[in-house]
């Protein structure tokens, strides 16, 4: 598996989208695919400031995608830096993907002087965060 910018397969945003569209977007009210897609190609153009997204390949096929995001929660407007978008394939679930795709995103994140990144998740998803916490 290799962890690498968005930036660098920007090609893989359509399909980035259609995930993030799948999972979460679709039961949301006035958001289309093509919304999602415009919010994806954001952050397939930074490699050294956020808004970016970091990607999991497996050989050439796309297997999961991370973000770092900036204020990404309205009603916490002193979070500065938070990671979303955590959405690996179904068929790689289980296997690491996550675990690296975090990793890298803590490590992009340290070298670029960021000390503390925030998120919020699903309940379910609890456990997977935590196991990452410093």
């Amino acid at each position: 598996m290799k962890i690498s910018l968005l930036a660098d397969h920007s090609y893989e945003a359509p399909k980035i989208a259609k995930w993030y569209y799948d999972e979460w977007a679709r039961v949301a009210p006035n958001v289309t695919e093509e919304k999602v897609l415009e919010k994806v190609i954001e952050k397939s153009v930074n490699r050294n400031s956020i808004p970016l997204s970091l990607v999991a390949h497996l050989d050439s096929e796309l297997i999961g995608v991370i973000e770092l995001k900036i204020r990404e929660n309205k009603n916490y407007p002193e979070y500065e830096y938070w990671v979303g978008g955590v959405f690996t394939n179904q068929d790689y679930r289980r296997k690491g993907v996550a675990h690296a795709l975090l990793e890298s995103a803590k490590n992009k994140a340290i070298n670029m002087g960021i000390r503390t990144l925030y998120l919020q998740c699903e309940s379910f998803n609890i456990d997977l965060y935590l196991n990452h916490e410093h």
